[in-house]
C-alpha cells in the first residue's frame, strides 16, 4: 500500500516554528475566551461503511489536519481493516468516500493523500497516485485531472495538495516539462519564470482559494529575496518587509486566506517567529493564551470572522488554540480518554474545530470542537 506523503513540491520550512492567523476585522473577533464541547468524529475500531478503522495520519507538523465544511461535516484519512486486509481511505462520520483500489474513471487508485479538501456542499477533494503511477487530482468519484493531463498548454506531471472554494473550483500546485505553477482543473493561475510586481517566480507551496475565487500561494524566488506569498496579480508579503515592527527574513508552511482577501501566515523576524497577516502581528513566542507562554505552532486555518485556530507548544505540552482561547490540551479527558497528542486542525465558518487526537492508550481519534462563547462579565 502505497501512502503519499506531503508534497514534494511544499517546501514546509525549517524547524519546529511558531504560526497562528487572523483575518479579516478585528472588532467581529470574540472579546472573551470560548469553551467548547467535545465530540469523537469517529475513532480507532469504529466501522464505518464495513470498514474497521485502525488508525488515522498521527499528529505532526506537516499538513495533516481534517477538513470541515459549514454545516458540520468532517472529512477525515484513515487506514482500515477488512478481514485480512489492510487499505486506506477518506471517510466522513458515516461513510467511505474513496479508497484504494477503487476504480475512478477507468483508473485505479492506488495511494491517497493524507490531506482532503472539503467544501460546503459536501465535495471531498483529495491528491492520489494510479495503479499507472500517475499522480492525480480526484474530487470524488470525478478525476479532475491527472498526470499527463494539459491544462493552459502546460502538460502536468505531478501535483501538490489540493484546495476547494464553495463553488467547485479546485486549485493546486502542478509540475510540468516546463517547471512548476499553480493551477485549477481549467486555468493556469501562476507558473515558474513568470514575474508579478518585478519578482520572478521559482517554485512554489500549497494555495488557498476563497469563494471570490482569489487564489493566495507562497512562491520561492530566484532573486534576493528568498519568499513571498502572491495572488496572481499582487505581491501580499515578501521577505525584508516590516509588519508590527518586525522585519520578516523568512515565511513558513502555507498562507491561509479568507474572504475578505486577509492572508495569515508564519513569519521569521530576528529573535523570533510570529503570526501575520500583511498588515499586522498577531501572535509571537512568548505570547501567552489560556494561561501557556507559547514556544512553537503549527499551520494556521481562518474563517470568514476572522477567528483562527492553530497547533502550538507551551512547555510541558501542546494544545489547539484560537487568539483568545485553549480549545484543548495534552492531558485532558475527551471522550474518557486522556489525550497525548495533537494533529493541526481545520476550522468553519462557526468556529467549530475539527482535529486528529492520540490517546493514552495509543487508540486514536478525529474530534470536532464546538464553541460554546462565555459571555464578558
Amino acid at each position: 500500500m502505497k501512502q503519499i506523503l506531503n508534497s514534494s513540491l511544499w517546501k514546509v520550512g525549517r524547524g519546529l516554528l511558531a504560526i497562528t492567523a487572523f483575518a479579516g476585522i478585528v472588532s467581529l473577533l470574540p472579546a472573551a475566551p470560548i469553551v467548547y464541547t467535545f465530540t469523537v468524529v469517529a475513532k480507532t475500531g469504529d466501522i464505518i461503511s464495513g470498514k474497521t478503522l485502525t488508525g488515522f495520519k498521527q499528529p505532526s507538523f506537516g499538513a495533516n489536519s481534517p477538513a470541515i465544511n459549514a454545516g458540520g461535516n468532517v472529512a477525515f484519512y484513515a487506514t482500515y481493516s477488512d478481514g485480512a486486509f489492510v487499505g486506506e481511505g477518506i471517510f466522513t462520520s458515516d461513510s467511505l468516500v474513496l479508497k484504494n483500489g477503487d476504480s475512478v474513471t477507468g483508473h485505479t487508485v492506488d495511494g491517497i493523500s493524507f490531506v482532503p479538501a472539503l467544501n460546503d456542499r459536501g465535495t471531498v477533494v483529495v491528491r492520489c497516485e494510479l495503479s499507472s503511477q500517475e499522480s492525480a487530482i480526484l474530487a470524488s468519484p470525478i478525476l479532475l485531472a491527472k498526470a499527463g493531463d494539459e491544462i493552459g498548454g502546460q502538460t502536468l506531471t505531478s501535483f501538490g495538495l489540493p484546495a476547494i472554494n464553495n463553488d467547485g473550483t479546485v486549485a493546486f500546485v502542478g509540475e510540468s516539462p516546463n517547471g512548476t505553477g499553480i493551477f485549477t482543473q481549467t486555468a493556469v493561475v501562476a507558473t515558474s519564470g513568470e514575474s508579478i510586481e518585478g519578482l520572478t517566480l521559482n517554485s512554489f507551496g500549497p494555495p488557498a482559494i476563497n469563494d471570490r475565487g482569489t487564489v493566495a500561494f507562497q512562491s520561492w524566488l530566484s532573486a534576493k529575496i528568498a519568499t513571498a506569498i502572491f495572488t496572481p496579480t499582487a505581491v501580499l508579503v515578501k521577505v525584508g518587509d516590516t509588519i508590527g515592527g518586525k522585519t520578516l527574513t523568512d515565511l513558513l508552511f502555507a498562507p491561509a486566506l479568507n474572504s475578505s482577501g486577509t492572508v495569515a501566515f508564519m513569519g521569521v523576524f530576528s529573535g523570533g517567529t510570529g503570526v501575520f497577516t500583511q498588515n499586522a502581528l498577531l501572535e509571537q513566542t512568548g505570547d501567552t493564551i489560556g494561561g501557556r507562554k507559547l514556544t512553537s505552532f503549527g499551520s494556521p486555518v481562518i474563517n470568514d470572522t476572522g477567528l483562527v485556530a492553530f497547533f502550538a507548544t507551551y512547555a510541558g505540552g501542546a494544545g489547539i488554540f484560537t487568539q483568545t482561547s485553549l480549545i484543548a490540551k495534552t492531558g485532558d479527558t475527551i471522550g474518557g480518554k486522556t489525550l497525548i497528542s495533537l494533529g493541526q486542525p481545520a476550522i468553519n465558518a462557526s468556529g467549530a474545530v475539527a482535529f486528529t487526537a492520540l490517546f493514552s492508550d495509543r487508540s486514536s481519534a478525529v474530534v470536532l470542537a464546538r464553541p460554546v462563547t462565555v459571555p464578558t462579565k
